[in-house]
């Protein structure tokens, strides 16, 4: 079983980690038991999503806990979130154990300001690729949906808001196979097409 985390903060974008939770969870219902998906964030207390959302985590984040992945959603919060000490100790607590850390949207800064993301692909919402371009010079900013790293961990980044269902997609064929992703796109309902 894979333990998935998906870090959360106020004033997150809703569909950056809702997008992923649906897509990832829904592969328990085709390969029972494959995944464990957790809404992680510095406290249990309720979360004010970016346009109006209030929800609960499902844990705090703890530095001995370990993920096999990681992912990062944006929204307006990130610039709050991208300087938070506790999120950067945690996220940088995970990399020897993590497999994937991916980004969805602007949490790429998140990312960015945790580990050396120097001389790496990389994007982000194309409102803020401009910003990367000049926050991070050693960058090599793309225009792409999903912008895979290859390495240890593998660093995938997803440039906008829905474009977590696309990483997510790329994630579950990487851990599971094409014909599994196929398969959850198809329930999804989800059109990769530009």
């Amino acid at each position: 079983m894979y333990k998935i985390g998906i870090l959360v903060f106020e004033n997150v974008e809703e569909l950056d980690f809702v997008g992923p939770y649906e897509t990832l969870a829904y592969v328990n219902k085709m390969e029972p038991n494959s995944v464990d998906v957790k809404i992680i964030a510095k406290e249990n207390n309720p979360i004010n999503a970016y346009n109006g959302l209030r929800f609960l985590p499902n844990k705090r984040i703890n530095n001995d806990d370990t993920y096999d992945i990681l992912i990062v959603p944006g929204g307006q919060g990130r610039k709050e979130a991208m300087f938070d000490d506790q999120i950067i100790s945690f996220i940088n607590s995970q990399m020897n154990n993590l497999k994937y850390l991916c980004s969805v949207c602007t949490g790429s800064f998140i990312i960015c300001e945790s580990i050396k993301c120097d001389s790496i692909n990389a994007t982000s919402h194309y409102t803020a690729l401009e910003e990367m371009t000049e926050r991070y010079p050693n960058l090599n900013v793309i225009k792409e949906k999903v912008v895979k790293n290859q390495g240890n961990p593998n660093i995938w980044f997803g440039a906008g808001i829905s474009s977590g269902i696309n990483l997510s997609l790329e994630l579950l064929k990487e851990l599971f196979g094409e014909s599994v992703s196929e398969k959850v796109k198809k329930r999804l309902e989800f059109d990769i097409t530009d």
